[in-house]
């Protein structure tokens, strides 16, 4: 009789091998569907409970939030990018690092305006300011002038206005006005059927943009009119936040990257990429043009919802604008 072949021996360990390629599995999975947008939503949650109960500093919360947010709105460009149906047609890592550097080049402009870093002058603005110093010369090209109004104690709910006007002049007689007006006021806020109750709106501080000309910077003269007793104080930033027209030729070469990918991606549907980046750079424009003295966690919502009801629309308008002209050629040529 023959001997019989040999047996393989089908242990534990052959059962187990299979496991760490299912376990890399599932961390993909993860990584492409629901870990990112979780992570992120739950720092932001995290960030405006700490902000609410005032545990970090409003400015590094919404730091902390932006970042969030733009890690999240990346998640929604680049995630059908990376699906399984699509795998092979682009390496997962070019869509990560494109959307690292999105990411990096959104956050800059709003992140140094949330944090503007060390003041280089701090002036109370009353009679003796006249002859002050703002900025030394070869100390700052452009700053923030950041005007804090200080409205004494009142029992009344009624609205208050402090305006001002500064006079800045140059080390060569060029004269640069910087005015507005700050101040708190009540509104009466309904709640549903309970009526109505009184809710307290404070806009104390407001930020100027200024450019500095020849040489140094001081004030010439300081007019403060309005509610009596007020007073007020200026802060001097170095402005580190990208000129105007910087920010808007980025925006819209990063819109017009996101509308050309998305006709080589799809031609015929989809504008995902596009409007998700119309939305983000439309909320950066908004954030960096508001003037806000001291931004935090709520100017970054407020610029968060009217950059996505704007740069949604106008980034699908766009992608279908663009499909309308380049399909109709393409089908030519096929």
């Amino acid at each position: 009789m023959a001997p019989s072949a040999p047996r393989r021996r089908t242990g534990a360990a052959g059962k187990r091998a299979p496991q760490p390629s299912i376990r890399r599995l599932l961390i993909a999975d993860a990584l492409r569907s629901w870990v990112p947008p979780t992570a992120a939503i739950a720092v932001l949650a995290v960030a405006m409970l700490l902000d609410a109960t005032e545990l970090v500093p409003d400015g590094i919360a919404a730091a902390i939030s932006v970042v969030a947010v733009l890690v999240l709105a990346v998640f929604l460009a680049i995630a059908p990018l990376v699906a399984d149906e699509h795998r092979g047609r682009l390496p997962p890592l070019v869509p990560v690092a494109v959307g690292a550097v999105a990411t990096v080049l959104l956050a800059y402009p709003v992140i140094v305006r949330l944090l503007p870093g060390t003041p280089l002058r701090e002036i109370a603005l009353e009679a003796g300011a006249k002859g002050a110093v703002v900025v030394a010369p070869d100390e700052a090209s452009r700053i923030d002038f950041v005007v804090d109004a200080h409205l004494p104690l009142s029992t009344d709910r009624r609205d208050r206005t402090l305006h001002y006007d500064i006079d800045l002049v140059d080390d060569a007689g060029t004269h640069d006005d910087v005015s507005g007006e700050v101040g708190d006021s009540w509104r009466m806020r309904r709640l549903g059927r309970r009526g109505s109750a009184p809710s307290h709106l404070e806009h104390l501080s407001a930020s100027n943009a200024v450019a500095v000309g020849s040489g140094g910077l001081r004030i010439a003269d300081v007019t403060l009119t309005g509610e009596p007793r007020a007073t007020a104080s200026a802060i001097v930033y170095r402005r580190r936040t990208p000129p105007s027209a910087v920010l808007y030729v980025g925006a819209a070469l990063l819109v017009l990257g996101a509308l050309v990918f998305d006709l080589w991606w799809d031609p015929a549907a989809g504008s995902t990429t596009t409007m998700v980046t119309a939305s983000a750079c439309a909320a950066v424009l908004v954030f960096a043009a508001g003037g806000a003295g001291h931004p935090g966690i709520r100017d970054v919502i407020g610029a968060v919802l009217v950059g996505t009801l704007v740069g949604a629309p106008v980034g699908g308008a766009a992608a279908w604008l663009a499909r309308l002209v380049s399909l109709p050629g393409s089908r030519r040529r096929a």
